[in-house]
């Protein structure tokens, strides 16, 4: 009978504990694969022309940086947002209030102020 009653208390423990470490687990790899960023690599410039589309995701619990990702011809890119075209390009996308149908406008090369053509009077 003492038997019967430790066979009873030990089931349930060996239950409880069976699914605690199946949830600590699921959880620990949830934690771990979440935490990445998309880019691992970032380079200083791209030449303007060549970038199709971007997309600028700001800090989150994700991932504590800003990313641009580049959308090249035929492949990805990420730009380091800290630098000079990263900047601008940040922005141009707040001065457009995030608006995607407008984005278009931040790829587009400005002319330098030194670049016009003098007026002929």
């Amino acid at each position: 009978m003492a038997f019967r009653t430790q066979q009873t208390s030990v089931c349930p423990l060996l239950l409880i504990s069976f699914f605690l470490h199946f949830i600590t687990d699921n959880r620990a790899a949830a934690i771990s694969i979440r935490e990445k960023c998309e880019c691992a690599e970032e380079t200083g410039s791209v030449q303007w022309r060549k970038i199709t589309d971007y997309t600028i995701i700001q800090k989150d619990p994700l991932c504590n940086k800003v990313q641009i990702i580049l959308q090249l011809s035929g492949k990805r890119a990420c730009l380091n947002p800290e630098f000079k075209q990263g900047k601008k390009l940040q922005r141009c996308w707040r001065r457009i209030k995030f608006n995607t149908q407008k984005k278009k406008v931040c790829l587009k090369l400005k002319k330098k102020n030194g670049s016009k053509k003098p007026k002929r009077h």
